[in-house]
């Protein structure tokens, strides 16, 4: 009888054992199965009511996780990388993505910056249609070549105007007047015009203004309005400087894009750009009613004669010239012909929407 009972003993233990080893096999298959979670931080700038913080911020990670089925995560901080640092830290994988502006890496990356050569984008809705029909093929070309970088949708702030604490109805007004630029090449249309044109970090615009370092500053009309200029700055001054958008960008590193399983990639793809396209839009959408908002709190708009914009335009003309040769400079000898293409495109744009 000890002898039958030492072996159901046995017997239930060798059970138990190839149970367990059976479940634990079966659980280490199911985890082999199931995708790894990739986790991603991507950065953006603090841009005050602009449709941005909220799109990218709150609607792109729901969206990202809901079309990956959870297996892409997107983090979203706000200012984690300094701007001007943002393309060299994706560049580097310091962060796998971004949206920013161009304008600041207008030194190294000029290409970017075509929507900067006064008189080009003359209306909202220009920069969104020219770059998807003409200049996205030449951006994720050049960033590609230059960067390892991976271009994946356009954003922009439109209402692009002159904002200072003084009129400036005439192109002699300009004189004298200490104005932040966005970047390199509206500052050199303001020293064509007389004025200083000075650099300063979009994080110390504010205060530039506010202690009157600058008299004023090129910006988009929602950010004027939202994050306190329109309080220093009382003249809205509707001068072509730059274009009527801010080009801006969604960009990720070549590696980490990459190394995304294949059947996620078109996916990532088509929700970065359309996340940029719905910003875009929304973006538009609160330039007029800005606009008659800051009107009503007495903001004046000073628009210039057609005289004035002519002698405006003739007179920065050379930024044109300056921006092809510091493309050439930096490795982008196809600027010139983009510039043509971009300027044959929006004539015809322009003529179907009369």
């Amino acid at each position: 009888m000890k002898r039958k009972a030492w072996l159901s003993v046995i017997f239930a233990a060798c059970f138990i054992v190839t149970a367990i080893c059976f479940a634990l096999g079966h659980l280490s298959i199911a985890a082999q199965k199931k995708p790894k979670k990739i986790v991603w931080t991507f950065n953006q700038m603090a841009l005050g009511k602009w449709c941005d913080n909220k799109t990218f911020g709150e609607w792109l990670p729901k969206r990202m996780a809901k079309a990956t089925g959870g297996r892409l995560e997107l983090h979203v901080p706000i200012n984690l990388v300094p701007v001007p640092d943002v393309l060299h830290a994706v560049r580097d994988g310091m962060i796998q993505g971004a949206i920013a502006g161009t304008p600041y890496y207008s030194g190294e990356w000029p290409l970017g910056s075509f929507y900067a050569i006064p008189g080009v984008l003359r209306a909202d809705d220009e920069y969104p249609a020219v770059v998807n029909a003409v200049v996205w093929r030449y951006w994720e070309k050049s960033l590609r070549q230059k960067y390892n970088i991976r271009l994946m949708g356009i954003d922009h702030w439109p209402g692009i105007n002159v904002y200072c604490n003084q009129p400036i109805r005439t192109v002699a007004d300009f004189k004298g007047k200490k104005l932040r630029g966005m970047g390199y090449y509206d500052s050199l249309a303001f020293e064509a015009l007389g004025a200083a044109g000075i650099s300063i970090p979009w994080d110390e615009a504010f205060l530039a203004v506010q202690r009157h370092v600058v008299d004023g500053l090129v910006t988009g009309l929602v950010v004027y309005d939202s994050m306190g200029f329109s309080e220093y700055c009382k003249y809205i001054n509707q001068w072509p400087i730059t274009g009527s958008s801010c080009a801006a960008f969604i960009i990720v590193n070549g590696n980490a894009f990459d190394s995304l399983p294949d059947e996620l990639k078109p996916i990532v793809k088509e929700v970065l750009k359309e996340a940029g396209e719905k910003n875009c839009a929304c973006n538009i959408s609160l330039v007029a009613s800005t606009l008659e908002s800051l009107k009503k709190r007495g903001i004046k708009v000073i628009k210039p004669s057609p005289s004035e914009i002519k002698k405006c335009l003739e007179l920065t003309k050379s930024v044109r010239s300056t921006w092809i040769k510091q493309c050439e400079k930096s490795g982008s000898p196809e600027a010139k012909q983009m510039l043509e293409e971009v300027e044959a495109f929006l004539r015809e744009y322009r003529a179907k929407k009369k």
